[in-house]
């Protein structure tokens, strides 16, 4: 029952954003080159909070920079190695001939599952929806820390952005963690689940 509402939000979600492009009202995107929080309106701020996941969801609006052409989505979990590990991505480029549009400009929407998987869609010049390989975990988390995006950020080209952590424990104590922490993952040490979403802005189609 919860996936199906999980399904229902988003869908939500994409039509609300869906109709605010194409009504042209462009003012809770970013006008500067760069990426940053989605700004929900009261309507769709409670929509978050009548399902439940205004702690497991997030939106991102992005204004890349004119060499930018392809957008890169990646999920990633830390093994027992600390290096990040591939468990999911996707990517959407406007090609070599830039079209329809010629720049890339749109939203990124991320949704956590109780299984721990995690589905996410771009919204550019088309849409593109994805989600991560399932995880086997041994038994339920008692503790966890959730970090997402929550200010305006330049884009460097060709280089990975974290706009997401999330870390899970059998506890029972959790610090918390800052996103520039996906670079030290030293710091993740003995927690037993620690995924990342990141996001890349390349001047390269796929």
């Amino acid at each position: 029952m919860r996936k199906f509402f999980s399904v229902v939000l988003i869908v939500v979600m994409v039509i609300a954003l869906a109709g605010c492009l194409g009504n042209k009202d462009t003012s809770t995107l970013l006008n500067k080159e760069g990426i940053a929080p989605f700004k929900l309106t009261e309507r769709e701020s409670y929509l978050l909070q009548s399902f439940g996941m205004e702690n497991n969801s997030q939106i991102i609006t992005f204004n890349a920079p004119k060499e930018a052409i392809t957008i890169e989505a990646n999920v990633y979990r830390l093994n027992d190695r600390d290096d990040w590990e591939s468990i999911g991505g996707g990517a959407m480029s406007l090609g070599n001939e830039r079209i329809p549009v010629d720049k890339l400009t749109g939203t990124f929407t991320t949704l956590l599952n109780e299984n721990y998987t995690i589905d996410f869609h771009i919204n550019c010049s088309g849409r593109g929806s994805y989600t991560t390989n399932d995880i086997d975990v041994a038994s339920e988390y008692m503790v966890s820390s959730k970090t997402f995006l929550r200010e305006f950020q330049d884009i460097e080209i060709n280089k990975e952005i974290p706009v997401a952590i999330m870390v899970y424990d059998s506890g029972p104590r959790m610090q918390s963690y800052s996103l520039q922490d996906y670079f030290e993952p030293s710091r993740f040490d003995q927690m037993d689940l620690v995924q990342v979403v990141t996001l890349t802005f390349t001047d390269k189609d796929f």
